[in-house]
């Protein structure tokens, strides 16, 4: 048949690889895509599970990265020399000052993951999961505080501290971390385990407003900032396994992630750097969820 090559019957088909420069151009091309080298990085909760793992990977990719978290907390490990600073996000004068620090001995900073905040309240623990009509105001101001005011003090340094610097062709990134419980309501039957002998229990509402107040600073703040080449995007990662998570609660997690397990502490970090890069350059108060599938059902 014109057109085909005839190969005798038994013969073997070579099939040749692509010229080893053609490797090399994909390689150069997708490390240019998520390059943050000459980029100054602020992780906010940057001693914690999952902040140091950001940190981690936006030192490894290039940028020069400051970790905020708690005065006394321990600053991330592997972290390749990342500035650690000590600063309660929800004291705007020191928020500022921490700020101001970071521009002063790493440069204007040009990606924010604002990553920190509670996970439960400190006050009123014991009414903190039991009924709603019970859920004490300490419990709820303090979750709004940690994700809400928090995320906008920090942005508001940053935001302040990128526009006073020589923009030229620089482009910025902010990353809001949100939940699943801030995209949909927690599954309360996830907790029976916890009402044994007739106790109490319910993932509390705080958390989950204020996961979900995440969503809408983003988009707001997205329309905000992309006169001035900021991109403002949500991380929404699910549940990441705990030593400390009872049998019960992580076998019915499981069975209703598509994908049949929870998240390990390091599944978050491609989405970050996607988010921080030049990856997403076309993608600003968008939802970038990374949850297994948990919210797919």
């Amino acid at each position: 048949m014109r057109g085909r090559r005839h190969v005798p019957r038994g013969s073997a088909v070579r099939f040749h690889a692509r010229p080893a420069c053609g490797s090399h151009l994909i390689s150069s091309y997708v490390q240019q895509l998520f390059d943050l080298t000459g980029q100054v990085a602020i992780v906010t909760g940057g001693a914690g599970r999952l902040g140091s793992e950001y940190v981690k990977s936006l030192t490894l990719a290039g940028a020069r990265v400051a970790a905020l978290d708690l005065p006394g907390r321990d600053g991330p490990t592997g972290a390749g020399g990342a500035l650690t600073i000590g600063v309660n996000i929800t004291d705007r004068t020191a928020v500022n000052s921490a700020v101001e620090r970071v521009t002063a001995e790493l440069g204007a900073p040009s990606v924010l993951v604002n990553n920190a905040g509670l996970g439960s309240s400190p006050v009123d623990a014991a009414l903190e999961t039991g009924p709603f009509e019970d859920y004490p105001e300490a419990a709820w101001d303090a979750m709004v505080d940690s994700h809400l005011k928090g995320t906008f003090f920090v942005s508001q340094a940053f935001v302040r501290a990128f526009r006073q610097s020589p923009s030229g062709s620089r482009s910025g990134s902010i990353i809001n971390v949100s939940s699943t419980y801030g995209v949909v309501t927690p599954d309360q039957s996830l907790y029976d385990y916890r009402r044994r002998d007739g106790a109490t229990f319910y993932k509390p509402v705080g958390y989950s407003v204020a996961k979900s107040g995440v969503l809408n600073f983003t988009r707001w703040l997205a329309e905000y900032c992309a006169p001035f080449g900021i991109r403002v995007n949500t991380l929404v990662p699910g549940g990441v396994r705990e030593a400390g998570h009872a049998e019960e609660f992580v076998r019915e997690y499981e069975k209703r992630t598509p994908l049949g397990r929870m998240a390990r502490p390091d599944d978050y970090n491609g989405a970050v750097l996607f988010l921080a890069s030049a990856a997403s350059a076309y993608m600003t108060g968008a939802t970038l969820v990374v949850d297994g599938g948990w919210t797919a059902r």
